[in-house]
């Protein structure tokens, strides 16, 4: 159950050797299915309860409670808790949100999505129109079942055109309404229909796999979406098959995956590196000044048989590489652990924050930023995204795998030459993407529809 949340005050960390991490609040401190750190959730939820929940917590236990401002009454009852929220983060925050407690807890511990099952980002189209280019597809969901793939190319939304003025509305629909026709167009400039229906399916987590031999070298290729609970037998089950095949090389995909849970990016940096990490640091966390004493280390996990033992890895980022795929990243890079890091792609989204548990009220399940991490390095700070290795645009025309996708494509010849591509211009076609108007955190986090 989501009612977890309050790992803070139980929670002992699974390390290696002799450290063990654990939190015990004292007593007048324990939390309990009805309270978020030190503020008790509402016993009514009527909006002012609501709102002063929110004004609560965030005066508690958020990262920056010291910079919340101060509301008077008016202030707090006169607005909705998301836009009470808003008015209160910090301005290093783009990432704390309100969220259907349901959502949240299909998503993340149950491991299940409710929605058509593909990721698309908007793109200027020649005529002045924007278009919706679907970027990755769910296996088994509405949207694989209809046969949509990466690359294809939205231009019609129940039969209207994707304008400048309806963005918005389109945005919303896509966000509220169960059954859309969308109209997709083909390479030969006709438009062809089809209705997709949101349904529940289970998420698969490694979207594509493979294993790519070049020259006398065998290199794995794993494109990992979603750090949930789910992931840890699909990260074992992959890593195995890697194992037997005895790869050369891993190119770690993360161009899409917003984060999730810390103990799955552990997990899955503990078997990239193996031996090469057992006992060391994984990251530092640290709370806010009236939280400071419950600061604590994780460590990576005790050797594990699948383990790769790399001594380098590449990973291929966006700017919607978010949080627990930076973690990976910067926990591995750390100069203690002797494996280097080679990112390929964009800078990442830039967050070295997180959630500790989640403030559960009326239904609803506030994640307000309440920690910081680092690495054994002391590296935390890279709220303008970590920089990759090699700059390289994603190329949303071909699809994974495909050899001539061009962040792939850039780590295969680093492979071959230990250098950045820097032999050929971005290809015209590539396109410039960018986000639906007002997509909210979670949907940065989880980015389908």
């Amino acid at each position: 159950m989501l009612k977890k949340y309050i790992i803070l005050l139980l929670l002992i960390f699974n390390s290696c050797g002799n450290h063990t991490n654990s939190i015990d609040l004292e007593a007048e401190e324990q939390i309990s299915e009805t309270q978020y750190f030190r503020v008790p959730t509402p016993t009514s939820c009527d909006l002012g309860s609501q709102n002063q929940f929110i004004y609560d917590v965030m005066h508690d236990s958020y990262l920056w409670a010291n910079e919340v401002p101060i509301f008077d009454d008016t202030n707090i009852t006169e607005t909705t808790p998301d836009q009470l929220l808003v008015q209160l983060k910090n301005s290093k925050d783009h990432f704390s949100f309100i969220i259907d407690q349901q959502t949240a807890q299909n998503y993340f511990e149950i491991g299940e999505n409710d929605n058509f099952g593909f990721s698309i980002k908007l793109i200027n189209l020649e005529n002045g129109n924007y278009g919706l280019i679907v970027s990755f597809v769910y296996p088994n969901s509405p949207a694989d079942y209809a046969n949509f793939k990466r690359s294809n190319l939205i231009t019609q939304i129940n039969h209207q055109a994707i304008t400048p003025e309806n963005l918005q509305s389109i945005a919303t629909l896509l966000d509220q309404e169960s059954t859309i026709e969308f109209g997709l167009l083909s390479q030969e400039g006709e438009i062809t229909y089809t209705t997709l229906t949101k349904e529940s399916y289970t998420i698969e987590t490694i979207l594509y796999h493979d294993i790519i031999d070049q020259e006398e070298k065998k290199i794995g290729y794993m494109v990992f979406q979603d750090f949930i609970d789910l992931a840890m037998p699909e990260i074992d089950k992959q890593f195995n098959e890697f194992k037997i095949e005895q790869i050369d090389e891993l190119i770690l995909d993360l161009r899409y995956n917003g984060g999730g849970s810390v103990d799955v990016a552990r997990h899955l940096a503990s078997l990239i590196g193996g031996f090469h990490v057992v006992n060391k640091v994984f990251h530092h966390v640290n709370l806010n000044e009236r939280y400071s004493k419950y600061n604590f280390t994780s460590y990576f996990e005790p050797y594990q048989p699948n383990a790769l033992n790399l001594n380098r890895i590449f990973i291929l980022t966006t700017k919607s590489s978010c949080s627990a795929s930076e973690l990976v990243i910067n926990a591995l890079r750390a100069s203690i652990n002797h494996v280097e890091v080679i990112q390929i792609g964009e800078a990442t989204c830039g967050k070295p924050y997180g959630f500790i548990g989640a403030g559960l009220f009326c239904e609803k399940a506030l994640y307000a930023i309440n920690m910081e991490t680092r690495n054994s390095d002391n590296v935390g700070d890279y709220i303008n995204g970590i920089s990759p290795t090699c700059l390289a645009q994603d190329d949303l025309l071909h699809d994974f795998g495909d050899p001539n996708e061009r962040l792939l494509a850039s780590a295969l010849k680093y492979i071959q030459t230990n250098t950045c591509d820097l032999s050929t211009p971005l290809q015209k076609q590539t396109l410039k993407s960018k986000e639906l108007p007002n997509q909210h955190t979670f949907k940065r986090l989880m980015p389908a529809y």
